[in-house]
């Protein structure tokens, strides 16, 4: 196939060269060779180490690539004068497709010598080559992700579809539409991430809808001529195609299953907008980490996290060095954003994202064109910080208040192997807008896991429901996690819940758990009752058990993350504590109202949870973003059937009277705490019936009288992930 050039070829290859720019300096390059290539042969495999580019001289190639699902698809064709290969001797990497001869066909090859003194000798045309890089990613990955949609296409098919889609290229902060604009088509994400304006209805923790590669957005417009309902806009480098309604009815003209798949998404999509019950994953992530001081040593930090994110999908690291020698370019990591080549190296950045399931971006400390790119390209970001060191936001950290639109921050605390407990996080949480804290402990491979979990959407929740005494179910259903070491990333809990819940994070093993249990089992611990003006109990005795077991710990200090639900009946909204001593948000959730006394929280009354959300499942999904919740309700949802000795008035002293006298038969009627108890579970009842949608699996313990506790009632089929 590679043959020397004869005297004729020679003369024929420096007519084409000298077309080429005037590069007349590679016209006697001993290194070029012309190559011949007979119908359907092979000129290189996906996959294959690169030796060099190559310009087509006569015949038409085709390039084609495999798809996710194995099958092949031809997303080129390559006429004389194109350039093929580029990518590869640019990026060092890998030949990012197959290419073949679709008739006989000849081409020059350009070794990797050869290329760079034509480059160097005329750098307009490495713009060139840049553009052409782009443009052929672009047809790469819109081809895979158009096969996604709309299933397998004949060649001349996608050629043609790709020619009537528009590119829209977008950075952070930039609009694809804003609510209330004319609409007459629907966008295909390629690559980046979208965000709509307005959380959920119902959110409370600012989640966001996002689309990433191979999302549509705005399909409705194909379908009807109303405005656009929601803002949407770029979070990072983004391209997007447009179809327009117009070339849709043509082609479902032509391909009429195409109709049903478009269909078919906006009934999913307007399921999970009014049925959601659990949240959707991340497929891919782009995780900027960022030192919070010099002293940070992020490419180890990377390392282990990426180690932890392997479990899970591909992992690639990229700091300024490595990114350099990937991209196979000096200095590629020092471009700024605005350069003429800035768009071959997004592609390639893009072709990494298509490759990997991770990209983690090591950020320098300084500010500086590398940490522009990394922040450009982020899906979240992780301020890596010595708890050690002054809490105060870093250099590299002060530049993303100058991002338009606000990137999703978290704050991971790297302790040292040593620490026994986290202290002190307070000081780095104020003055932050975070969207959550992780604490980490350096060598603690478990720690790295959670971490890993929590990115990933695969974080394991724990909710647990208030229930009085009844709560104490939630000890055996802990031990049974305990013995089957499934790793618990996350609690939240109500009332009782909320004691048991708090013993978990702070305790760890089940056998410590006992026996703070015992102690609050006892009556005398807790209870010290009083005049019943505000509460039966004077509740010195619940708050100082509290003060005794938790001592000075703070639910943010915490290594597994914490929150528990009260109520204000000041203000009639539901109190997510997730800050503060974890004594006094315990005491907090279990007071419960006539029982226990209140907390008083600036003039405001504090009373137990149970009152506005028992069983905080769903809050639990959303703090976690995961669909891995292990639900345990011990609330009745229908008391039991008993026959009470009055009907529609009662008299206490003749209640008291008969339980008195040996001789007279006691009348049977309910207590006053008791019918408290239950008329909160009923409130709350159906809300946490609705809550069984946001768990993966729901216990419900099967409490009886005494001491038998009954098989517990499992409402979903075990997950496969435990």
């Amino acid at each position: 196939m590679n043959n020397p050039l004869s005297d004729q070829k020679q003369l024929t290859l420096r007519s084409l060269l000298a077309k080429l720019d005037n590069l007349k300096e590679l016209q006697t390059d001993p290194e070029l060779q012309l190559i011949e290539l007979q119908r359907d042969e092979v000129l290189f495999e996906e996959g294959d180490e690169a030796d060099g580019m190559y310009i087509v001289v006569a015949g038409v190639l085709g390039v084609r690539t495999k798809l996710p699902d194995g099958t092949e698809t031809i997303i080129d064709k390559l006429a004389p004068g194109a350039t093929v290969g580029e990518l590869a001797v640019l990026s060092g990497q890998p030949r990012t497709a197959t290419v073949f001869a679709i008739n006989n066909a000849g081409l020059i090859h350009l070794s990797q010598s050869s290329f760079e003194q034509m480059t160097k000798a005329d750098q307009g045309q490495l713009v060139d080559i840049d553009k052409t890089v782009v443009e052929r990613w672009r047809r790469l990955q819109l081809a895979s992700i158009l096969q996604d949609l709309f299933g397998q296409f004949e060649t001349d098919e996608l050629h043609q579809l790709q020619s009537q889609l528009s590119w829209r290229h977008l950075s952070n902060g930039d609009k694809l539409f804003s609510q209330g604009d004319a609409a007459d088509g629907m966008y295909i994400m390629v690559s980046g991430r979208l965000r709509e304006k307005n959380a959920p209805s119902g959110s409370e923790h600012n989640t966001a809808v996002e689309y990433a590669a191979g999302d549509t957005v705005g399909e409705y417009a194909l379908f009807t001529d109303d405005l656009r309902t929601t803002t949407v806009f770029a979070v990072r480098e983004t391209d997007v195609v447009y179809l327009t309604k117009s070339v849709f009815e043509e082609l479902t003209r032509q391909r009429p299953e195409w109709l049903r798949k478009i269909a078919l998404t906006l009934v999913l999509r307007q399921q999970q907008l009014l049925n959601q019950t659990k949240p959707l994953p991340p497929t891919t992530l782009n995780i900027v980490l960022m030192p919070a001081s010099q002293s940070v040593d992020t490419n180890m930090f990377a390392r282990q996290l990426g180690a932890a994110l392997e479990k899970s999908g591909s992992a690639l690291l990229l700091d300024s060095s490595r990114f350099d020698e990937l991209y196979g370019r000096p200095d590629a990591s020092q471009t700024p954003p605005g350069a003429p080549e800035n768009a071959a190296i997004t592609a390639w950045i893009g072709e990494m994202e298509a490759k990997y399931t991770y990209l983690l971006f090591a950020a320098d400390y300084s500010a500086g064109p590398w940490t522009e790119r990394c922040i450009n390209q982020a899906d979240r970001v992780l301020i890596i910080a010595n708890p050690a060191e002054d809490p105060a936001p870093g250099v590299a950290e002060q530049i993303l208040t100058g991002v338009e639109v606000p990137l999703r921050t978290e704050l991971v605390l790297w302790h040292s192997p040593a620490t026994e407990r986290p202290q002190g996080t307070s000081a780095w949480l104020d003055g932050r807008d975070l969207h959550s804290h992780h604490h980490i402990r350096q060598e603690d491979a478990g720690h790295m896991d959670r971490l890993a979990r929590r990115l990933t959407g695969k974080a394991v929740g724990l909710a647990l429901s208030g229930g009085s005494a009844r709560g104490f179910a939630h000890l055996g259903v802990h031990r049974a996690i305990e013995e089957l070491d499934i790793p618990i990333d996350y609690v939240g809990a109500t009332s009782m819940g909320a004691v048991l819940g708090a013993a978990i994070v702070t305790t760890g093993s089940n056998r410590e758990l006992m026996d703070v249990s015992k102690a609050a089992a006892n009556p005398k611990v807790l209870f010290d009752r009083t005049l019943p003006l505000t509460s039966i109990m004077a509740s010195k005795k619940v708050t100082q058990f509290t003060k005794d077991f938790f001592k000075d710990l703070r639910i943010e200090d915490q290594w597994i993350p914490f929150f528990c639900i009260a109520t204000n009946i000041t203000t009639a909204q539901r109190v997510i504590i997730q800050r503060g001593p974890l004594w006094r948000a315990v005491r907090s959730s279990m007071a419960i109202p006539g029982v226990f006394a209140p907390v008083i929280e600036d003039g405001e009354i504090i009373v137990d949870g149970n009152a506005m959300d028992n069983f905080p499942a769903r809050l639990l999904a959303e703090f976690t973003e995961s669909d891995r919740i292990i639900g345990v309700n011990v609330s009745r949802y229908k008391e039991k059937k008993r026959q009470y000795d009055f009907d529609s008035s009662i008299s206490g002293w003749d209640i008291l009277f008969s339980r008195l006298n040996p001789f007279a038969k006691g009348k049977r009627a309910p207590s006053i705490v008791s019918l408290i108890l239950r008329t909160q579970e009923v409130n709350s009842a159906q809300r946490a019936r609705e809550e069984e949608g946001y768990v993966d699996l729901m216990i419900l313990p099967e409490i009886k009288r005494g001491r038998h506790v009954g098989i517990p009632e499992i409402r979903t089929d075990h997950p496969t992930w435990l």
